[in-house]
Parts: structure tokens; C-alpha cells; sequence
């Protein structure tokens, strides 16, 4: 079966209409009845159609699902999201040269800059790092885009880490201003996760916990096809941080997310975090918790 609905995400991902999709393919009406209609096209349309917007066939066809995938490019960025997202930056070493920038389209381009500012930043080159991020951004036509907001995220942690602090609520306030944005796959949802517990986190330490609720309830209710235990727990744990910090205290609320928090913490063999339970519940005398019913 054709999944439409994953075609029209991806499209308006990208800021294109459908006529913009359909230039140079098929006709405006082929993509509504694609993205509306679930009708599949000739294979030569839908395979150029997924060139365009960057995806695999078993992405929008299921029936290609045991196939290799014809998008060779986006097979090559999927491997370097993985090395980056285990820290194997020998891997991105080696691979991001492979890549041909010149036809790619400007949300990869960007991508891949991202890519390279954190092979950067692995070596503690900074300025390096910053340089490939600004030049991912003159690249992207829409800054208002899944890319353009994982780079602001980045340069604020940047700038976070040179304890710059000006620059630092400049770049989080645009990543948290251009937080609505479209995860198509697995590899962005790490990306969106780590971008949400960071402004969470920032938010929560600058006591505007409205906006970092508001982030925590995004990074573990939004994208649910894509959950994953990674990041539960420490969002489960700044929420607790959160409500200990207003008056009065929900012991209801604090009680199910503690608890959540040392599941999650425990699942991921977290200890590092495990301890910071033990140390907070320790501090404010919580002795007993209670599953929320």
C-alpha cells in the first residue's frame, strides 16, 4: 500500500506545494491523488518523486519493504546518522568526503554541514564547528524547517559551552520558536529529542518552566511511531525537577514521574542518572513513591 500521508509530510517538510513537487515529474493532480488518495503512480514517477524529497521506497511503499533501496544518497546520510548518533566520528571521518555536495538538494546540503560541524566539535574545534553551521543555514531556502531548528539548537549548545550567555538565549529562543516541525524518521527523532531536552533543560535553569513543560510534553508525547526509551528518562526526571520548583507542590505528578524516571533510567542502565534520583528525592526527604492510578 502507498502511504500518501508520509509523501505530503515530507513535501511540506521541505516548503514545497504540490505543484513545486510535481515540476519536471507528473502533474499537480498526480501528487493530490498520491498524498489524498493513496493511488500509486507508475514506479518511474514514484521513484522520482522520492528522489525529490529525499526518501526510500519502503518508506512510502510497503510492498518495497523487503527491497533495496534505490536512494542510494539518502542510504549514505542514514549510515552517517547513525556513526554520529554512536559517536563514531571515524566513521564520519571517513564517509562525509564520499558524499557529492553539488547535487544535492539545500536541505541536504545543510545536513550535511550539520554533519561536518560535528565532526568538529568532536575535536573541540569550535570555530570550525560554528562556520558549518552558519554556512548550513545560508544554505537553507526555509530556516524554518526540521534542519534550520536543529542547527540553532546546536549553536546554542555551542555557545552554551563557551559560556556565551547572550548568544546562547538568542540561538535557543529561534530553536524553541521554530520547535513545530516534521520528524520523518528515526534518525531525526534522536536529533528532535536531543534538541528538546536541551532547551528543556535550558528553560528549567532559567525558571521559565511553562516553556520547559511545554518542551518535555512535546519530547515524549509528539512522534509517538518513533518513541524510543532513549531520552525518557531524563525528560521524566527534569519534569520532576520542574514541579518541585512550583508552589505548590502536584505530589501526584512528582510521584508518577520520579517513578517513570527510575524505570526508564533503569531500563537504559542510565546509573549516572539513577544517582541524580537518589540525590534529589535524598534532598527534599522523599521517602516513598506511588504509581500514578
Amino acid at each position: 500500500m502507498l502511504l500518501g500521508n508520509v509523501i505530503q509530510e515530507k513535501r511540506k517538510s521541505m516548503n514545497l506545494n504540490q505543484t513545486e513537487l510535481s515540476d519536471g515529474i507528473c502533474t499537480q493532480a498526480i501528487i493530490s491523488k498520491i498524498e489524498n488518495q493513496n493511488i500509486a503512480p507508475s514506479i518511474s514517477i514514484l521513484i522520482s518523486i522520492c528522489q525529490k524529497l529525499n526518501l526510500t521506497l519502503d518508506q512510502v511503499f510497503s510492498e518495497f519493504s523487503s527491497l533495496p533501496s534505490s536512494n542510494l544518497v539518502q542510504d549514505k546520510f542514514e549510515e552517517l546518522d547513525a556513526a554520529m548518533q554512536s559517536n563514531n566520528y571515524s566513521k564520519l571521518q571517513s564517509n562525509l568526503p564520499t558524499i557529492k555536495e553539488s547535487a544535492l538538494p539545500s536541505s541536504q546540503k545543510a545536513h550535511l554541514h550539520f554533519l561536518w560541524a560535528a565532526l568538529a566539535k568532536s575535536k573541540n574545534d569550535f570555530d570550525e564547528a560554528i562556520f558549518q553551521l552558519n554556512y548550513s543555514l545560508d544554505i537553507l531556502t526555509n530556516r524554518n524547517s526540521f534542519w534550520g531548528n536543529m542547527i540553532y539548537s546546536e549553536l546554542g549548545q555551542i555557545y552554551l559551552e563557551k559560556s556565551q550567555e547572550t548568544k546562547t538565549a538568542y540561538y535557543f529562543d529561534l530553536a524553541y520558536s521554530s520547535i513545530d516541525v516534521v520528524v520523518s524518521s528515526s534518525f531525526d527523532y534522536f536529533y528532535y529529542r536531543t534538541t528538546i531536552l536541551r532547551l528543556a533543560n535550558w528553560y528549567s535553569e532559567k525558571q521559565n518552566y511553562q516553556k520547559s513543560d511545554e518542551l518535555i510534553n512535546l519530547g515524549l508525547h509528539k512522534f509517538d511511531k518513533f518513541f524510543t526509551a532513549k531520552f525518557t528518562d531524563q525528560l521524566y526526571f527534569l519534569s520532576a525537577v520542574n514541579i518541585l520548583k512550583k508552589d505548590p507542590i502536584n505530589y501526584n505528578k512528582l510521584s508518577h514521574a520520579l517513578t517513570t524516571a527510575i524505570a526508564f533510567a533503569d531500563y537504559n542502565n542510565n546509573t549516572d542518572l539513577m544517582d541524580q534520583i537518589k540525590q534529589l528525592m535524598s534532598s527534599h526527604n522523599i521517602n516513598e513513591l506511588k504509581i500514578k492510578p
